[in-house]
């Protein structure tokens, strides 16, 4: 089962990326507090609203009751965040199967950020950060994995990829179709090697042996 997740941070929506996630085709659509505007923004509808309501514009509040959405209210003060609950209901609608992709996962808020690519990485076998201008996953050694610029592209401006530690070492990488290949190259922690490397054809090739690889494709 397809899930997708809306939330709060900041979303660049195009006609291609409205185009590619309506192609991909959710079963289930969540919003997550103020990430209801993203969908509004494409002319989607969620299936489920959710989340303490303390930072979604009034005038979206009242588009979705007159939407006939009857939200799930949490409240303020609690453990969770809003995006961390809208995944735990995603995963207990479709269980460990479950493909979800979250928009709006990134924005000024840096500790949202953060905190959004922890949760990516707890459940890194199901969850990507979707934008009209990047993705990004993660992956766990031992991987191999195609890289290619995501069909919302619009292929006018370069597109970087970056591959950088996610919290461990990250044990004999090897870079091919890339203009900076590496061949078996053990990066530390905190290594920055990875960043802003481009695509020589249309896709490249990832492959290591051990650690946690924060990947991003993004177009400039």
């Amino acid at each position: 089962m397809k899930i997708l997740i809306a939330t709060g941070g900041s979303c660049t929506v195009t006609p291609a990326f409205r185009s590619a996630l309506m192609d991909w085709a959710p079963d289930r659509i969540i919003a997550a507090d103020s990430g209801l505007r993203h969908l509004y923004a494409m002319d989607m509808k969620p299936d489920l609203l959710l989340g303490d309501m303390d930072s979604i514009a009034p005038e979206i509040l009242e588009r979705s009751r007159k939407d006939g959405l009857v939200p799930r209210v949490f409240p303020t003060h609690k453990d969770e965040t809003d995006t961390e609950i809208a995944l735990s209901i995603a995963r207990e609608i479709a269980g460990e199967d479950a493909v979800i992709r979250v928009i709006g996962a990134a924005g000024d808020r840096v500790d949202h950020t953060y905190a959004n690519l922890h949760l990516m990485n707890r459940y890194y076998r199901q969850v990507e950060f979707w934008d009209g201008r990047a993705r990004l996953w993660i992956l766990h050694g031992p991987a191999v994995d195609t890289v290619e610029k995501p069909n919302w592209f619009s292929g006018k401006k370069t597109a970087y990829v970056s591959l950088l530690p996610f919290g461990t070492p990250v044990q004999s990488v090897t870079l091919t179709g890339f203009e900076y290949p590496l061949n078996r190259y053990n990066m530390d922690v905190n290594a920055v090697i990875g960043t802003s490397n481009q695509l020589t054809g249309t896709q490249g090739r990832i492959s290591f042996e051990a650690g946690s690889l924060l990947c991003s494709i993004v177009e400039e």
